[in-house]
């Protein structure tokens, strides 16, 4: 959905958005990471954009949840998303601005838009990538796979002979390498 600047209100606009959990992957198909995270439930979205001087006031509410793999046992498994969205929309900057420019926090909560319109799409998607743990776990005490043997040590006990060893690589050495 793309929102045109020209045609908001002084007082601004309000914006239900609404899309099935396809949306997200079709929205992110160039981003690598993006391969790796499902939608578990549709997006919903209620947006207001309000037009300032010069740029535009974004604030509103996300509620979905995406299905990750937990990275210490590998299980799918589902986070809840239920997010405030608060940032300006600046125009672009001009083409006299030096590549490199110093950050201050305010200038966190800080998009670009095309100067014409405002891809809300986009907005939405980036938003829910950057809500997504970095290091998603299915549990806070989640205790992994063992390196030796790779059972799930959340659904059973290592059947590891020997359990001294320090080293991920230690299973190789069992290997049989034929010339």
């Amino acid at each position: 959905m793309k929102v045109r600047v020209d045609e908001l209100p002084d007082g601004g606009r309000i914006i239900h958005f609404h899309e099935l959990p396809n949306w997200f992957s079709s929205r992110m198909e160039t981003t690598e990471d993006a391969r790796e995270i499902t939608l578990a439930r549709p997006v919903n979205v209620d947006l207001e954009l309000i037009p300032e001087t010069g740029q535009v006031r974004l604030s509103g509410h996300l509620r979905t949840a995406v299905r990750l793999a937990c990275s210490r046992c590998v299980q799918d498994f589902v986070v809840e998303l239920d997010e405030s969205m608060d940032m300006v929309l600046l125009r672009p900057l001009p083409a006299e601005t030096p590549e490199e420019i110093d950050l201050r926090p305010q200038d966190l909560d800080t998009e670009f838009y095309d100067g014409v319109t405002i891809d809300v799409d986009l907005i939405v998607a980036e938003q829910i990538f950057l809500t997504i743990p970095q290091k998603p776990l299915c549990q806070p005490n989640c205790r992994g796979i063992c390196l030796g043997c790779g059972v799930d040590l959340n659904q059973a006990s290592c059947v590891c002979e020997n359990k001294a060893s320090g080293s991920a690589f230690d299973v190789l050495r069992s290997m049989k390498i034929d010339p």
